[in-house]
């Protein structure tokens, strides 16, 4: 392992930050909206995290201000060049606001190894709003204000990139199953054959595997639905969850952090995940249950 990523993969094992972190997730939990505006903060109707999008506008207006106090020190008359680097501060002090409402609203929905390298991401952007605020009334240390601000910042969002790829926060964890269960025997129809009906309980989640995708059977009745069980928010297991009315809608819900997904379409009603659950096509024949994950389109 690089030294690089030692360093980056540090903040995870601080286990001395834990009560912080619980804390925080309380604080964050009581003090956010919850309802369609906690999905918004989410990203669902994105279909994926929005914070990483909504951090581009306080970076990119950081480093437009930054590139301005460049160049008010090589070209002439560069003084005429503070105002508008002040205005561009200000616009992301403004947005960092909302920007971190998004982050603490994913924040609440993470592993604790997570939520330790997210807490430390936070501190490293609460220092860079701190010193591009200061420097709005900095006077001549202005520029080197946001500066060092804008370095704090680019730390911070390394360390959240690193969160993002590294240590999964925010991709969908159930995308490659449609691909493996491509791979398990299949009739004409491509459905694999899931076992007897009797076999199933009436209303209690089950697992059961096409090919090596594991999915989460319940059945109600002579009908039985289906969801792929490896939960698309962090990969909980959806059959040690519950079955639950959300908004009128019967839905699923993951046991790990709480995302609702409506068993007949996976389309996600409540809850962290923003990414909809992959659907297990099911057909009773002659008793037995078959199945077929349904994918992403072909062409």
């Amino acid at each position: 392992m690089s030294v690089l990523q030692r360093v980056f993969d540090a903040p995870s094992r601080l286990t001395v930050l834990d009560p912080l972190a619980a804390r925080a997730k309380e604080t964050a939990d009581r003090v956010l909206p919850g309802g369609r505006v906690r999905g918004w903060l989410h990203g669902r109707p994105a279909g994926h995290p929005l914070h990483p999008a909504a951090a581009m506008l306080p970076v990119g207006t950081s480093v437009s201000a930054l590139l301005l106090d460049a160049a008010a020190v090589v070209l002439p008359g560069g003084r005429a060049l503070g105002a508008p680097a002040r205005g561009l501060t200000a616009v992301s002090v403004a947005a960092a606001g909302p920007t971190a409402a998004m982050g603490w609203a994913d924040y609440t929905g993470l592993h604790e190894d997570q939520q330790r390298t997210a807490l430390v991401h936070a501190a490293g952007n609460a220092v860079a709003v701190a010193l591009w605020s200061l420097s709005l009334v900095g006077g001549r240390r202005a520029p080197l204000l946001r500066t060092v601000g804008t370095l704090a910042a680019g730390a911070a969002g390394a360390l959240g990139g690193h969160l993002a790829y590294r240590w999964a926060a925010g991709p969908n964890h159930a995308e490659h199953l449609p691909h493996l269960a491509e791979l398990a025997p299949a009739d004409a129809d491509g459905s694999t054959d899931l076992g007897s009906l009797d076999e199933l309980p009436e209303g209690v989640p089950t697992q059961r595997w096409v090919g090596d995708a594991p999915v989460c059977l319940l059945r109600r009745g002579a009908r039985v639905h289906g969801l792929v069980d490896t939960c698309s928010h962090l990969g909980g297991p959806l059959h040690d969850g519950e079955v639950r009315d959300v908004d009128g809608r019967t839905a699923l819900v993951c046991p790990w952090h709480g995302t609702a997904f409506s068993l007949t379409d996976g389309e996600v009603l409540d809850g962290p995940g923003t990414a909809p659950q992959p659907v297990v096509a099911v057909r009773v024949r002659g008793g037995r249950v078959l199945g077929r994950v349904e994918g992403p389109p072909k062409p």
